[in-house]
């Protein structure tokens, strides 16, 4: 496969991850908002987790370790070493995600599992937009 493709899938997944990330943080704040709207929420957030999140960060990790492995790339490399941790971190995050969306299908009217969604989904798209930063300007080369 040529770089620029196994590149591209790396963004790729990076980018649908952060989309999904974001979908769930937002349906999370809307069953804060609207809780009678749980039943419909509850498993629309399972879905963007499980069915888009995970994919999209394994395609994310399994790309970028492939062009970091062809292109020779030094695993010293400090933009790259944070995205990694970032990536490492994600997956016990989206686990997490996956956990409390689960457990809001299960108990559609409890309001804290909504929000407590929205707060973890919210912290990693911070997370998921220093890594963005750092592995797109190489910041701390």
């Amino acid at each position: 496969m040529r770089p620029e493709a196994q590149l591209f899938l790396h963004v790729l997944g990076a980018t649908a991850l952060f989309g999904a990330v974001a979908a769930a943080a937002i349906i999370g704040l809307s069953g804060r908002l609207y809780p009678e709207h749980g039943r419909i929420l509850a498993p629309a957030s399972l879905l963007a987790t499980l069915a888009v999140a995970v994919p999209a960060w394994a395609l994310t990790v399994v790309f970028g370790s492939w062009t970091k492995s062809k292109e020779g790339i030094p695993g010293s490399t400090e933009w790259l070493r944070i995205g990694n941790a970032i990536a490492t971190a994600g997956v016990l995050v989206l686990l997490a995600a996956a956990a409390l969306s689960y457990a809001w299908t299960r108990r559609p009217e409890d309001a804290r599992l909504p929000g407590t969604l929205a707060l973890v989904s919210i912290a990693y798209l911070g997370a998921l937009g220093v890594a963005w930063w750092v592995m797109t300007a190489k910041a701390p080369s």
